[in-house]
């Protein structure tokens, strides 16, 4: 694997896995589109840990302090009525579903991975998400503009507009929170197929409630650490048995695709971000709309 090849697909990586638009589906469809052989096992550990370390780059205070107070919490009471023990428990909670699917369906699965056409399909359905995700949004924002002021306290973001966690904190809303946590973590398990968007639908899925966008994307971000840790863990042996078996480890191409991925990790962490306070993602759903199409016209080009 060439040098150039390697900043590649470490762009895609640290791009595709925070941007909506599902990294594992590119990763399979990059080699595709350009005629490259497909990437080893190994080398997707060492994307996947470029990611990881963004992700803990950017939000390592707030996971110094999910941590902290959520262990404390198990000990002292005071600490189970801050906030970030809420939302240890909201991540916890919508861990399950990926978990659970990745136990009970991760050899059903395999087939997808080797099937470029599986990922146009499943593209078209991250588009799906993104734009029902927004309607709905737009439609309970229309309706909440209806009821008294007094009501918008049931609306507050997970995040606030100085980026500090904040989860609802009313005693009646507890249980639908926890609710609402679950079915936002089964976007993370509907994403083990290749082409579904793993953020974008987390995105989608809270969207659905009318949680806030930057509030959505913070916390698909947050609850994608123990996802994408556990990916890592995962493929580690598969890693070590082709270091056994001799595969080429090229030290530069692998530390080229390592720094790409984690910079452009960074870069699409903070712009996703910061877009999300002021748009939409319906721009997202039209760019899987259209390489949906590439997919499909490459593969019937290249059948005849």
């Amino acid at each position: 694997m060439e040098i150039m090849k390697a900043a590649v697909l470490g762009i895609v990586q640290g791009l595709t896995e925070f941007f909506p638009v599902s990294s594992s589906g590119h990763l399979i469809i990059t080699p595709f589109i350009l005629n490259w052989d497909y990437i080893p096992v190994y080398y997707t550990v060492l994307l996947h840990f470029g990611t990881l370390l963004a992700l803990l780059t950017v939000f390592y205070r707030e996971i110094w302090r999910i941590i902290k107070n959520f262990f404390s919490g198990i000990f002292i009471a005071a600490y189970r009525k801050t906030d970030y023990f809420k939302l240890a428990l909201f991540i916890i909670i919508a861990t399950l579903p990926a978990v659970i699917a990745g136990l009970f369906l991760g050899d059903f699965l395999e087939d997808f991975f080797s099937k470029p056409l599986y990922v146009a399909m499943f593209l078209l359905v991250t588009s799906f998400f993104l734009f029902s995700g927004e309607l709905f949004a737009k439609r309970k924002e229309r309706n909440q503009k209806k009821l008294s002021s007094s009501l918008h306290d049931f609306e507050k973001p997970l995040v606030s507009e100085n980026e500090t966690l904040k989860i609802k904190s009313s005693v009646d809303k507890k249980i639908s929170g926890y609710l609402i946590a679950f079915i936002t973590g089964m976007g993370q398990a509907v994403a083990m197929f290749p082409g579904i968007s793993r953020s974008g639908s987390v995105i989608s899925f809270a969207r659905f409630f009318g949680i806030k966008r930057v509030a959505c994307v913070q916390f698909s971000m947050l609850i994608s650490i123990p996802v994408i840790f556990g990916a890592f863990i995962f493929e580690l042996p598969s890693a070590f048995e082709a270091a056994k078996s001799g595969q080429d480890f090229s030290f530069a191409v692998m530390l080229t695709g390592f720094v790409f991925s984690y910079l452009s990790g960074l870069f699409a962490i903070k712009f996703l971000v910061k877009i999300s306070q002021r748009r939409n993602f319906n721009f997202f759903a039209i760019y899987c709309i259209l390489l949906s199409s590439l997919i499909f016209a490459l593969v019937f080009i290249r059948k005849i």
